[in-house]
């Protein structure tokens, strides 16, 4: 028997039905009206420092190339214009960016410039052919792009957050990429971003995020358009780490969540890392984690900054992975009924509160309503 809910006066927002984290025509409407219209974080200007370099990034399921054309960066379609073979593998697992003079289709070896123009296809002239252009922005030297060429411009989409992130890290754009983590969540990407913006499950699961990298009473979540930004103050002295420069602003920390799967932010350190989540089914999650150390290092950590993505990777990230399978599995159940959810009046959530999901809710309903 069905326990029927017998308080007809509740306001509170509930949690999604189970079939928005099931159904394959809401994720496929999600591909396109979501994944396919909005400015998603794909690298660091860094990556592409020189003439010939390239790296390529995956938007919802459309493969994508960036590239410096002649000191011009230029983002385009990872498909061959000739019979639709993939130009360039997508291996995330490869953190150095290619160095190329063109771009070779394996298929039948027409061959491209970086700009994404056709220059040769065996000898035959097939007249002016150019891979289709997706829009490429900056933002503190992250590299953002967006499929949707009438889309806002990426200013317009995050107002404000390029200074608040400067302050925290002011040498962002020239920073490196240093280190690259993965992992396949087996959870639909809502549930991703969800759990990333809530810190309600923070102090009995991420024991070591909050007795050590950061105050939970000063935790906030507050989630204005498009961002949802996430300030905390430091442990100071407690801290398991710190590579600040003694001032009171590298002790913060800030994290600046951009609709759908893109997230920047800076621990108290000034430890710059990013999230990014890729969908690669209704069920399945590409989680890309990277940290972004100083300038000239490499991709080689000290060991100092190896303790700092270990216990970073190995507590506040993996402690994740299962809770957001078993919610997987649980939103799925028959016997599963929306809750509610706890949000504060105030309209930014501590950790005892979770503003941010409805809102995440809001910016999903808005993008699938066909008007």
């Amino acid at each position: 028997m069905t326990e029927a809910r017998t308080d007809k006066t509740e306001t509170r927002p509930r949690a999604l039905e189970g079939r928005y984290y099931q159904d394959p025509g809401i994720y496929a409407a999600e591909l396109d009206r979501i994944f396919a219209r909005t400015w998603q974080l794909v690298g660091h200007v860094s990556q592409l420092a020189e003439p010939g370099r390239i790296i390529t990034a995956q938007i919802g399921d459309e493969g994508i190339i960036v590239a410096n054309h002649k000191g011009e960066l230029r983002a385009f379609y990872n498909v061959c214009q000739h019979r639709g073979h993939t130009l360039l593998p997508h291996d995330v697992t490869d953190v150095a960016p290619r160095v190329a003079k063109s771009i070779v289709c394996p298929y039948h070896v027409w061959i491209y410039d970086l700009g994404g123009r056709l220059t040769r296809a065996r000898g035959e002239d097939v007249g002016e052919i150019c891979i289709p252009s997706v829009r490429l922005d900056t933002m503190a030297g992250f590299l953002f792009a967006n499929l949707d060429p009438d889309a806002l411009s990426l200013a317009e989409t995050l107002p404000g957050i390029e200074a608040e992130l400067l302050a925290l890290a002011p040498d962002a754009a020239a920073r490196t990429l240093t280190a690259r983590r993965t992992h396949v969540i087996g959870a639909n990407w809502k549930l991703a971003v969800e759990n990333y913006n809530e810190c309600y499950h923070c102090p009995n699961v991420h024991k070591a995020f909050t007795s050590g990298v950061v105050s939970p009473a000063s935790y906030r979540v507050t989630p204005r358009g498009n961002i949802i930004h996430h300030t905390a103050v430091g442990q100071g002295d407690k801290a398991a780490y710190s590579l600040g420069d003694g001032s009171a602003a590298a002790d913060d920390y800030g994290s600046f969540f951009s609709w759908p799967v893109s997230s920047i932010q800076c621990y108290p350190g000034r430890v710059l890392n990013t999230f990014r989540w890729v969908p690669l089914a209704v069920d399945r999650t590409l989680l890309i984690r990277e940290w972004w150390f100083d300038g000239d290092q490499g991709t080689d950590p000290t060991p100092e900054q190896n303790e700092i993505i270990d216990l970073d990777w190995k507590t506040t990230v993996a402690e994740d992975f299962d809770l957001m399978e078993e919610v997987q599995r649980g939103v799925v159940s028959r016997g599963y009924q929306p809750g509610p959810l706890i949000v504060h009046p105030s309209g930014s959530a501590d950790v005892n509160s979770e503003n941010a999901v409805p809102h995440l809710h809001e910016l999903l309903m808005a993008a699938l309503d066909p008007s």
